[in-house]
């Protein structure tokens, strides 16, 4: 339980860390307009500085989550699989359909409740 409040805590920040990368990158840039008289320009690109720090937090955090659920999947025994491969999972399916279809081919007699036989004497 403690662990999963400390994870909505660590992940709950991403959204302020992105709002606050891209921001600080912004007021940094008209900071520097102010001091360079470069007006648009350095605000214009230290936005995008921001906006590729919020990507990295984002990315970062992605990264973390999915290691953090593979650890989970392998500590309780319930390893993700790898690779599917479509082959066998086409393979897989036909044998499916063979064991359902043997499995109905038994009709019964709804007479006697049991598997009619095609000689069947009464």
């Amino acid at each position: 339980m403690k662990q999963d409040w400390k994870a909505v805590g660590s992940y709950g920040t991403i959204g302020l860390e992105v709002v606050l990368s891209i921001l600080v990158g912004l007021f940094f840039g008209r900071w520097l307009d102010g001091k360079l008289g470069t007006d648009p320009l350095m605000s214009v690109l230290w936005f995008f500085f921001g906006l590729g720090a919020a990507g990295k937090s984002v990315h970062r955090a992605w990264k973390e989550m999915q290691a953090e659920a593979a650890r989970e999947e392998r500590e309780q025994g319930n390893p993700a699989p790898v690779y599917d491969d479509p082959k066998a999972r086409q393979d897989e399916r036909a044998q499916d359909d063979d064991r359902r279809a043997a499995s109905t081919d038994v009709v019964l007699d709804p007479d006697v409740q049991r598997p009619a036989k095609e000689h069947d004497e009464r």
